[in-house]
C-alpha cells in the first residue's frame, strides 16, 4: 500500500485540548501516514505551539510544520499544503475533529482498489464537546454521478472526511482563497473536469460542532463568496442560470437567519441524528 500525507491547518482560535484529541486520533490509526503537514495559519498561542511541537517529537513519522505570520484562511493554506506534500495521496484532518481508528486504512484500501478515483470522502457523525453527545449525522451521495448531481445544490462531501490525489487537485487548480466556501469551490471544479469521485458509506470522522458552526455561515463576506462560486458553476456549465438564481436567493435568506433558527433547522431537519 502506498505512502500518504495527512494535511491539517491550525489557527489561533483552535482549542489545544481539541487539537490533542485530533492528533492522538492520527497516532492511533491502524495505518500510519508517511508525512503529516501541520500549517499554522497565523500566530498561534504558546499552548497550541507546544501541542504541535510535542506531536512532532513523539511521532514515528515525519511531521512538517509550516508557519504563516498572518492568517490567510483555510483555502490559501491548504493550497500550500497540497504543494508541500511529498506523496500522491493526501488525507485531510481538522484540528478539532477525530478520525476513527481505521479511517486511513479504509481510505487507502479504497484508493488502491479504485485507481481512477480522484476524490474520496465518507459519512460523518457530529457531536458537541463530548464525543458521546451526538447531535447529527451527515450522509452524502456515494457514486460519482450522484455526487455531481448533488453538487448542483450543496457540497457533496464532508470536507473533514476527504482524501484526494494530489495530481488531480493540482490539475483542477488546487484550493483557492475563497473563505468559508473553499471546499465547495473545489468540488464544483472537480465536477467540471469530470473527476471520478466517491464517498464511503461509513462514519469515519467524528466532527465537533457548536454554535460557532452556525454563525460562520453568515454575513456579507460569506454571501459574496457563495455567489461567486455559484456563478462560476453556471459559467462552467455545472448548473443552469435558474439554479444559480434559486441558490443565491436561498443563501441570501439563510445568511440573514438568526443563529438559533439555523441550529434548529440543521439539527432537526438537515442533519438528523
Amino acid at each position: 500500500m502506498e505512502k500518504f500525507t495527512v494535511l491539517m491547518s491550525v489557527y489561533g482560535k483552535d482549542s489545544p485540548i481539541y487539537l490533542i484529541e485530533s492528533l492522538e486520533s492520527i497516532k492511533k490509526q491502524s495505518k500510519l501516514p508517511d508525512q503529516v503537514i501541520i500549517i499554522q495559519d497565523g500566530i498561534v498561542s504558546e499552548k497550541l505551539a507546544n501541542v504541535i511541537n510535542d506531536f512532532k517529537k513523539e511521532s514515528d513519522f515525519t511531521v512538517d510544520i509550516i508557519k504563516f505570520s498572518e492568517n490567510h484562511g483555510l483555502g490559501y493554506v491548504l493550497s500550500k499544503g497540497v504543494l508541500a506534500s511529498r506523496n500522491e495521496i493526501i488525507i485531510r484532518a481538522d484540528a478539532d475533529d477525530i478520525s476513527i481508528d481505521n479511517r486511513f486504512e479504509l481510505l487507502m484500501a479504497y484508493f488502491e482498489s479504485h485507481p481512477a478515483v480522484s476524490i474520496l470522502g465518507s459519512y460523518i457523525v457530529e457531536f458537541n464537546k463530548d464525543r458521546d453527545d451526538i447531535v447529527g449525522k451527515r450522509q452524502v451521495p456515494l457514486t460519482s454521478t450522484d455526487i455531481s448531481k448533488f453538487a448542483v445544490y450543496r457540497s457533496p462531501f464532508n470536507h473533514p472526511s476527504v482524501a484526494f490525489r494530489r495530481s488531480s487537485i493540482l490539475h483542477i487548480g488546487n484550493y483557492r482563497n475563497i473563505r468559508g466556501i473553499e471546499d465547495y469551490d473545489l468540488w464544483i471544479r472537480a465536477v467540471h473536469h469530470n473527476c471520478l469521485m466517491a464517498n464511503i458509506p461509513e462514519n469515519l470522522v467524528l466532527m465537533r460542532v457548536g454554535d460557532g458552526m452556525y454563525s460562520r455561515r453568515g454575513g456579507k463576506g460569506y454571501l459574496k463568496n457563495y455567489v461567486l462560486v455559484k456563478y462560476q458553476a453556471y459559467k462552467l456549465g455545472v448548473i443552469s442560470f435558474t439554479q444559480f438564481l434559486i441558490g443565491t436567493l436561498i443563501m441570501s435568506i439563510h445568511v440573514n437567519t438568526p443563529v438559533f433558527i439555523k441550529k434548529l433547522l440543521y439539527t432537526k431537519i438537515l442533519h438528523r441524528g
